[in-house]
């Protein structure tokens, strides 16, 4: 769904496709918060008390237009509750929670957008594929930022490695410096098709500011991280 089509829709129908969303799932939705965040701060970013407009995954499940502002815990600035089918919730004085994306300008078109992104994505490293034998295991390294341009290449190229079926797959975050909910998502579909053949998916190398990601959405209780490829590979 383009997000000219969305605007299109009553309250209602919005409410109704938003019940077919899987959040944690790479989707259309995730394009649609976004630029609805960036034309929200277009709107409202210069209003008194707003410091930052962010895209949420809040709480791992709802996908909100997120505002940090300079009050105290008491006060809320003069918003919208909700803007284009998404909630807007402030948060006074602090870092918004869930899982965030600066959404920056509003795009003429998802068109220009994905086109855009595809220039600009960080590369993904890729290393040749061998056939596994039974024990063994696979490395898929990843660099730079994971995100909603990027993500559809993990995806890519977990699915090849996942053919494998590898005892073992460990995820190489050394370099990786963030990852948004589109890439998180991938993760989680990767991990439930490696479990589904009883395999085990680790993160290995994670640095302190994509491990705060992980522990903010409680994913870090979810998947299996190790401090780095050797531990994950030493792993029982």
């Amino acid at each position: 769904m383009t997000f000219a089509k969305w605007l299109s829709l009553s309250e209602a129908e919005r409410e109704a496709d938003k019940r077919t969303w899987h959040p944690f799932e790479p989707g259309y939705w995730h394009s649609l918060a976004v630029e609805a965040a960036a034309r929200f701060n277009a709107e409202f970013g210069s209003k008194p008390h707003v410091t930052k407009v962010f895209k949420s995954l809040y709480h791992a499940r709802e996908l909100i237009v997120a505002v940090q502002t300079n009050l105290s815990a008491a006060k809320k600035a003069k918003l919208p509750p909700s803007y284009l089918g998404f909630r807007v919730l402030q948060f006074a004085n602090q870092m918004p929670e869930g899982i965030l994306v600066d959404p920056g300008p509003p795009s003429k078109s998802s068109r220009r957008r994905k086109s855009a992104g595809q220039k600009q994505g960080p590369p993904v490293s890729r290393s040749p594929i061998r056939k596994a034998e039974p024990g063994s295991h696979h490395i898929l390294p990843l660099e730079g930022e994971i995100d909603s341009y990027v993500s559809p290449r993990v995806a890519t190229e977990l699915r090849a490695l996942i053919k494998d079926k590898p005892e073992k797959l460990v995820i190489d975050f050394s370099k990786v410096s963030y990852i948004d909910s589109s890439g998180l998502a991938v993760l989680i579909d990767g991990m439930q098709k490696v479990e589904a053949y009883r395999g085990k998916l680790y993160l290995a190398g994670m640095r302190e500011s994509v491990r705060i990601i992980f522990k903010t959405s409680r994913l870090d209780q979810v998947f299996r991280i190790r401090r780095n490829v050797a531990d994950a590979l030493a792993a029982s």
